[in-house]
């Protein structure tokens, strides 16, 4: 268990407000009766962080290893270099007056966008000395002080001081904030005296997301995976702390807040909190987030926005962190903590293939029914790969050289990456320069180094793949589970097994399962007790038939759609019909739980009762109300709905770096301007300036931030709130979502507009689009718009969408381009709508260019124009954009594709 009182020394081992504190030393008041070794040789920051933290615990906080781990963590994230002086100490003296930066010329510059923004600091020192003057002054009781104070600062502190997020941790390299510096120190002493990473993953996982036949399974399957990466993440937390995860960034994820909520509610600070007011605003956040968990927690509580939040599926399947590679009394250390990590995964499936079975038993009344398969499935399924990487052997100086050897050695080639380490080692500003400033090389190690161990498939103990017997209907892998259906349904007095499992337990026994499939399918009701989850609702997603009624229900009128509500819900609660939702943004609407397809005259069918839900007792004369107000209202929603599925564009390559500015374009340019002054005669410091900031955790996190920002905060939003959509996963940089097909498109983007806005500029993301038949099976669809976004990368060139309509007779067409196309698809079905283009026009066009080919493009051109002006009212205005944009196509098949889907589209619409 991790030592956190070291850890809070070394968060606090420079003040919060570092720049402002050196500013202001001179009229900063500094108790002289503190007794730290060395007082005397320490800077006046120093001692002003020693006041700081004596508020809170009266101790000494610089140690001998808060120092080193300070070393490490300043090379992780910043690169300060100097010239080689003849004479060192009168040149570098000067160098560093003339570098220094002062609060007024102060900046912080956004590694991600190149912009440069003032530094924000607090009124004055006195505004962050009373805060800890009072935070220290809460405690009564010294137990679990130091745990509760680092996990409140941790969490809390960039909320309580917003500017510390903009207070650049070194004014001469101003990339990477006080808060990022900081939290790095108290990760790394964590990992001290031999730091290593760990880097973790979980597969399969599109494969196993992708078998899905129903909307929940494919939910289901991507917040599994989800949440096995946070349980291995959960070890990390409990070991040395949430700090030490570089990537994902855990700052304000559901799941970690909750663990937080859970370490930190029995805190005997926590009852003098809620006690109190306090004058203090800053306090208020916290005691707002306490309350809410506290309400969430509450058996009596109401729903709130946490059970939303936690159904969101938003971890990746993979981790980085900074772990100890040994202890001073333990060399296996770190080998054991990463078999502990996958072991914690492994006990989850084993906790998971319980509940399943408990559910199993419950749903079926059979207490005694054992279903041994569903674990052993569950545990040859997934694969976990890991890898341990030290940074150095020497533990002593913590030299860079072992890291520069290894990834020569294994590299070979000096990469752009090895010249910036080995220019930064022969310059140091703080001699001798160490491991932390090859962070970037150790990374790509240990990147390799997975990416070997994962080309060796783990080996699967039992033979399920290889065997003979019946397979899983969905996914096919392993056998069907070995589940007696009839003699269950005997034992019920039921008339047939599909009756029973599809009104108990939602499985027809038509559908035979696996126990992965099986999981998926149980594991919306199974996560809700694990999460003590308090829905208004029990998790549900709206089927394909109901995402491709939605236009329809908003068009229909109230009144009529609470007289059909009234006659369906009568037919619904006499035939005990299974409950169904429609998307969020319907909520307060009479349709809300009344499913898409009954407002479809096929789906009134006596054979499709008997099959589809086992009821043998409904009859034509049931139902034959609701079909003849169907008719004579001329309720007819589409039959087509969209799968959205969006991913960031060369993620891989942003947390490589490739994307990160020019070294001297991260340097404050006073600074910059002196080194090139004093170092004319050096090549190597002017090359170092021109080439590209290596990755650091600074830089990963912060990315993470965004990630994390974009995933919680707007995709939800941007998908239920706005476009009538329901989102399946948001992953940081990965969406998938449901959507009408009236919405899909200006929700597609909007969404990579938010992301460009959020991370950067210069990123972007690309989407694939499936317009599809709600009785096209889903786990087909879902490969259909995974090839459609891999066309929107490689064929469009990234930054862009692929659209590709399935029409129910077989017919298909796609579509793709940049995200400025998406303005212009959107005019042309509104001029089809309107009736503004002749409604024969884009099928007259494709059988022209069918006639004479597409050689002749100015023939086209003018064929295009008299097809057009068939129709009078046809407006000039929108046939020069479409000339216009014909021309610059060429493919002229792109351009027919491009007029056949917006005229489906449109009337789709109508």
């Amino acid at each position: 268990m991790t030592n956190y009182k070291l850890k809070l020394k070394a968060l606090l081992h420079d003040p919060i407000d570092k720049l402002l504190v050196i500013e202001e030393a001179s009229r900063i008041s500094i108790d002289p009766s503190h007794k730290c070794n060395n007082f005397q040789s320490h800077k006046r920051h120093e001692k002003v962080a020693e006041d700081l933290f004596r508020y809170l615990i009266d101790e000494c906080p610089h140690e001998d290893i808060i120092k080193t781990a300070d070393h490490l963590s300043s090379a992780l994230s910043r690169i300060v270099v100097a010239p080689q002086f003849k004479d060192k100490d009168s040149q570098k003296e000067q160098f560093e007056k003339e570098s220094s930066i002062g609060l007024n010329e102060a900046k912080f510059i956004d590694i991600f966008s190149g912009k440069v923004k003032d530094i924000q600091v607090p009124n004055d020192h006195e505004e962050v000395e009373q805060f800890f003057e009072k935070l220290g002054s809460l405690f009564r009781d010294q137990n679990e002080r130091a745990k509760f104070l680092f996990l409140f600062l941790w969490r809390f502190l960039h909320e309580i001081f917003p500017w510390v997020e903009t207070h650049p941790a070194d004014s001469r390299a101003p990339n990477h904030s006080i808060y990022d510096h900081l939290v790095q120190t108290s990760a790394v002493v964590s990992a001290l005296p031999k730091p290593a990473f760990l880097l973790f993953t979980i597969s399969p996982v599109q494969e196993f997301i992708s078998k899905a036949r129903k909307t929940s399974d494919l939910w289901a399957g991507s917040y599994i995976l989800s949440y096995l990466t946070y349980k291995a993440i959960e070890v990390i937390m409990e070991e040395l702390g949430p700090d030490n995860v570089i990537f994902p960034n855990l700052l304000g994820q559901p799941l970690v807040d909750r663990w937080l909520y859970k370490e930190l509610k029995n805190s005997p600070l926590i009852k003098v909190l809620t006690d109190q007011q306090f004058d203090i605003p800053q306090f208020k956040a916290f005691i707002s987030w306490f309350e809410q968990w506290q309400k969430w927690e509450n058996s009596q509580r109401k729903p709130n926005l946490i059970d939303e939040e936690l159904t969101i599926a938003n971890f990746p399947n993979r981790f980085l962190a900074i772990v100890p590679y040994e202890k001073q009394n333990d060399k296996e250390y770190g080998k054991k903590l990463a078999g502990e990590v996958e072991e914690a995964v492994k006990k989850e499936l084993e906790n998971l293939a319980e509940k399943v079975e408990r559910e199993l038993r419950n749903e079926l009344k059979t207490p005694n029914l054992q279903v041994p398969q569903i674990r052993t499935h569950l545990l040859s399924h997934f694969q976990i790969y890991w890898v341990l990487m030290p940074w150095t052997n020497d533990t002593q100086g913590y030299s860079p050289e072992d890291a520069l050897n290894d990834y020569k050695e294994i590299v070979s080639d000096k990469t752009e990456t090895y010249e910036v380490v080995e220019i930064i080692k022969n310059h140091p500003y703080y001699k001798p320069a160490n491991v932390g400033s090859a962070y970037s090389l150790l990374l790509e190690l240990t990147e390799r180094l997975l990416g070997a161990r994962k080309s060796i498939r783990n080996h699967i103990q039992d033979d399920y793949y290889e065997s003979e017997g019946e397979k899983c209907h969905l996914c096919g892998q392993f056998e069907v589970l070995d589940i007696n259906w009839d003699k269950l349904a005997k034992s019920h007095k039921i008339k047939s097994d599909i009756e029973l499992v599809n009104n108990q337990v939602k499985v027809k026994a038509t559908e035979k399962l696996c126990g992965v499939c099986l999981t998926k399918r149980l594991f919306p009701d199974v996560i809700v007790k694990v999460l003590n989850l308090n829905l208004k609702e029990e998790i549900k997603f709206p089927s394909t038939a109901e995402m491709a009624s939605i236009g329809e229900k908003r068009r229909i009128d109230s009144k009529i759609k609470n007289d059909f509500a009234s006659k369906f819900n009568q037919f619904k609660n006499n035939k005990n019909l299974p409950p169904t939702r429609s998307v969020p943004k319907l909520k307060n609407d009479p349709l809300y739980k009344i499913d898409g397809q009954w407002l479809m005259e096929e789906s009134y069918r006596e054979e499709y009762f008997r099959k589809e839900y086992g009821l043998y007792n409904v009859r034509e004369s049931d139902y034959r109300n609701i079909l003849d107000f169907i008719k004579e209202n001329k309720i007819d929603p589409s039959r087509y709905y969209a799968i959205l599925m969006m991913d960031g564009d060369n993620i891989g390559k942003w947390l490589k770096g490739k994307f990160n500015p020019k070294i001297k374009d991260t340097i404050h340019p006073k600074t910059r301007d002196v080194l090139i002054k004093y170092s004319q005669k050096d090549k190597d410091l002017k090359k170092l300036l021109c080439l590209i900031h290596p990755p650091s955790p600074s830089i990963h996190q912060a990315f993470s931030r965004k990630l994390t920002k974009f995933a919680l905060e707007e995709v939800m939003r941007i998908v239920e709130d706005e476009h009538y959509g329901k989102l399946v996963y948001a992953g940081g940089d990965d969406v998938l979502a449901l959507l009408p097909i009236d919405e899909v498109l200006s929700c597609a983007y909007e969404l990579q507009r938010t992301f460009k806005d959020i991370l950067s500029p210069k990123a972007s993301m690309s989407a694939g689009i499936v317009i599809v038949h709600y009785k096209y099976p889903l786990y087909l669809a879902l490969e259909e718009v995974r090839n459609a976004e891999k066309l929107a990368k490689n064929e469009y060139g990234r930054n862009a969408f692929c659209i590709k309509v399935l029409r129910h007779s077989g017919e298909y067409r796609i579509f793709g381009g940049g995200w400025d196309e998406i303005e212009f698809i959107e005019e042309m079905i509104c001029e089809f709508i309107n009736e503004q283009i002749p409604s024969r026009f884009a099928y007259d066009f494709a059988e022209v260019v069918n006639e004479i080919g597409t050689e002749s493009k100015e023939v086209l051109s003018l064929e295009l124009k008299r097809i057009y002006k068939r129709k009078e009212k046809g407006e000039e205005r929108f046939l020069v954009k479409l000339i216009d944009k014909f021309n610059n196509y060429r493919d002229v098949h792109d351009f027919i594709n491009l007029l056949l889907i917006s005229k489906f589209l449109a009337d789709q619409k109508k």
